[in-house]
């Protein structure tokens, strides 16, 4: 009987060290389409030197020589982005602040100078408005003075505490991680689940951190290259499909 296919899921992910060892929980990727796997053959041959027969196969064969693929990571989050820069996600936990009193030089040529903190509010400059004596940028802490506010001048300003994630760029060269996907066939509601011991990410877009405005969404590309952990037979499973 004939059997249509169209594959959704939920993917998750574990990373792995240089081991292939497990070293976090699984994640949740988001959208990430299509996820495609592909086993490459290698072809053997034995022909006949045979007088008669010369050139002609008389054995065949094939050998796996590699099983690869590729994904589209649609799901902008710290730990995805990493992946696209062969990198590692990092919380940030710094605590939030006032500072009373510092002496910070606003140049006279307008340009900006950095506080030392992001996202600052309250930012106070004695006899002087903001608006009017100086301009404020909160969340990158950035001031500048407007006509003659030039010189050293006293700033004091509150810091809000830092959460979520930065990402350390190119400090991890190898992405490996565990997969798993919650699958469904939306034909027939069938469910299947997909297992992959240790699958390495290679990144082959660029990180658009400004994105053009007749842009689509932005995704983020990968090479895949599955690979069998010591003491298996395969790289992963799938299981579910009816026959």
């Amino acid at each position: 009987m004939q059997k249509n296919y169209v594959a959704s899921g939920n993917m998750m992910g574990a990373l792995l060290n240089a081991n292939k060892q497990k070293v976090s929980g699984y994640l949740d990727i988001g959208e990430a389409y299509p996820f495609d796997m592909e086993v490459k053959l290698k072809q053997k041959k034995q022909k006949s030197a045979r007088k008669g027969m010369r050139g002609q196969i008389i054995d065949s064969g094939a050998i796996i020589d590699e099983i690869t693929g590729s994904i589209g990571i649609k799901n902008w989050i710290a730990k995805n982005i990493a992946m696209l820069v062969s990198g590692v996600a990092v919380a940030l936990t710094a605590a939030s602040g006032t500072v009373s009193a510092t002496d910070i030089t606003l140049p006279d040529d307008g340009s900006w100078v950095s506080l030392g903190h992001r996202n600052v509010s309250s930012i106070l400059i004695s006899g002087k408005a903001e608006g009017t004596d100086f301009e404020v940028n909160p969340v990158i802490g950035f001031i500048r003075g407007i006509g003659a506010t030039t010189g050293v001048v006293s700033v004091a300003y509150e810091y809000a505490g830092q959460g979520g994630y930065k990402v350390d760029i190119g400090s991890a060269a190898v992405i490996r991680m565990a997969l798993i996907i919650d699958g469904q066939n939306d034909e027939d509601d069938q469910p299947f689940i997909a297992e992959f011991d240790s699958v390495v990410f290679i990144s082959k877009s660029p990180l658009i951190l400004i994105s053009d405005p007749e842009t689509d969404y932005e995704k983020m590309e990968f090479d895949l290259v599955f690979e069998t952990l010591p003491g298996k037979t395969s790289p992963g499973t799938i299981n579910g499909f009816a026959i």
